[in-house]
């Protein structure tokens, strides 16, 4: 089984906010007060259009964590901690980056590696409940892809 998502992860009211504004910025409520809303095609479209800046490829590791997604992410965090990430396993080999936007800038820059999505969210306030690591205990094992 394969998994494949670009998200962008904040307390739920930032995610609200970002749904409120985005016409592709669906809302998907997680526990402990977090929300998701996936970098989809059309809400990455939108932002490629509304920020239009030409691309450096600052982080190759990510395939679409582009400057105007920064631009955007930059924006967004300017009183919050978000968290980007991407992921792309297939038969249990594969890769997770992920990055922390906070107060309007990066407060870590990019990462990739095992782990990294564990730790972004503990860094963000995610507890781990009994047994499970924070990927787990916000249930992000239920979005595989993004449709």
């Amino acid at each position: 089984m394969g998994h494949m998502i670009r998200a962008i992860i904040a307390k739920e009211n930032v995610i609200q906010n970002i749904s409120d504004h985005w016409a592709y910025g669906e809302k998907i409520v997680l526990p402990q007060g977090y929300g998701m809303s996936f970098l989809n095609d059309s809400l990455f479209d939108d932002i490629e259009e509304l920020f239009d800046i030409a691309d450096t490829h600052k982080y190759p590791q990510f395939n679409y964590l582009s400057d105007s997604v920064i631009s955007f992410l930059l924006q967004e965090s300017k009183d919050a901690q978000i968290i980007y990430i991407e992921t792309d396993y297939f038969g249990g080999y594969g890769t997770q980056t992920g990055v922390l936007f906070e107060n309007g800038s990066i407060a870590i820059e990019p990462m990739q590696g095992n782990g990294v999505i564990n730790y972004l969210l503990h860094k963000i306030g995610v507890y781990k409940e009994h047994n499970k690591d924070e990927f787990t205990s916000l249930q992000l094992y239920r979005f595989r892809r993004m449709d």
